[in-house]
């Protein structure tokens, strides 16, 4: 783990047409956090055909907004998200284990909080069931379990905008 100020990050929107040349780097990060907590049973090669169909898909329609979590220039992690209405959805934030637990989820937030809208009044996310780190972390940020997804292996959180805002000011 690495020392809470002993590296400098740096967080930018990707370029969307540079999906394709980030898109197994990114996959990889995801795949590597993801086969510990909620394995699929599928293949790499299928998750990964999945996961970039669908990504491609939301950034066609320009919704979807990745930014990239860089350290040194090397791509550490990334975040998924996309507004709609007034409700923020988080859909996806992966960190190479080696910068977890260093503040980057925190210094993110900061981030976006000066870069999304200010009529914005929900954040919303789901949370794999087996994923106790991330529940523990929605919770901890305000929001609350509403439900689960679609297929039932997921938990839907809702909690109010102001309040991550206001997480994110108590540290800084």
């Amino acid at each position: 783990m690495m020392k809470k100020d002993a590296f400098s990050v740096d967080f930018s929107y990707l370029n969307k047409s540079e999906f394709d040349g980030v898109a197994h780097k990114l996959f990889e990060i995801l795949a590597d956090n993801m086969e510990k907590i909620a394995p699929t049973g599928n293949s790499r090669e299928e998750d990964y055909k999945l996961w970039y169909n669908a990504v491609k898909e939301g950034i066609k329609k320009d919704i979807r907004q990745i930014v990239l979590i860089k350290v040194n220039d090397v791509i550490v992690g990334f975040f998924q998200y996309y507004v709609n209405t007034d409700t923020f959805m988080m859909e996806e934030i992966q960190i190479i284990p080696a910068f977890q637990g260093t503040e980057i989820f925190r210094r993110l937030y900061g981030f976006l909080i000066y870069t999304l809208r200010e009529d914005i009044k929900y954040v919303e996310a789901y949370a794999n069931k087996e994923n106790y780190k991330s529940i523990g972390i929605l919770e901890h940020l305000g929001l609350s379990k509403i439900g689960t997804n679609k297929n039932g292996n997921s938990f839907r959180f809702k909690g109010f905008y102001r309040d991550l805002i206001k997480w994110y000011e108590e540290k800084y």
